[in-house]
């Protein structure tokens, strides 16, 4: 009678061989839409994460890789989770120097707990869309 249930089992194909090669297209096709959504972006520039609190600001520099014709831009996919805004800095004493010489600093302010894209673009003046992407930013606000 032992004889008999062990044919049986070794007759039966294994549900642990078939879980596995589920597992293994269910895993491929996870591999597959994280690369997808994990692409570069459409307009080049990197991807970078930045954790704040409710509150905290902190300050992004990037360099102006254009010439005075062109316009660094910073915008939110959420302005409910961060606020992002260039830094303002008091007027010099002689307005008449145009020269801009250096990066331009940008605040990124978490205003509630989430996650928001910060974009970071560039394009020439007076000129409509969204530029060229710079830089790209994962922000998660946190409580403090």
């Amino acid at each position: 009678m032992a004889t008999t249930r062990k044919i049986q089992r070794e007759s039966c194909p294994s549900k642990a061989g078939r879980i596995t090669a589920k597992s293994m297209v269910f895993a491929g096709l996870l591999i597959g839409l994280f690369a997808c959504s994990h692409s570069s972006q459409p307009g080049g520039g990197s991807q970078k994460k930045l954790r704040v609190s409710v509150g905290e600001i902190k300050e992004i520099s990037l360099s102006d890789r254009g010439d005075s014709g062109s316009e660094l831009t910073g915008t939110s996919d959420n302005q409910e989770v961060v606020e992002v805004s260039r830094q303002q800095l008091a007027p010099a004493v002689d307005t008449l120097s145009r020269n801009k010489t250096g990066p331009t600093v940008f605040q990124i302010k978490g205003v509630t707990v989430g996650t928001a894209n910060v974009v970071f673009s560039t394009k020439p003046m007076n000129q409509a869309g969204t530029g060229q992407t710079v830089r790209t930013y994962v922000v998660q606000v946190t409580a403090k």
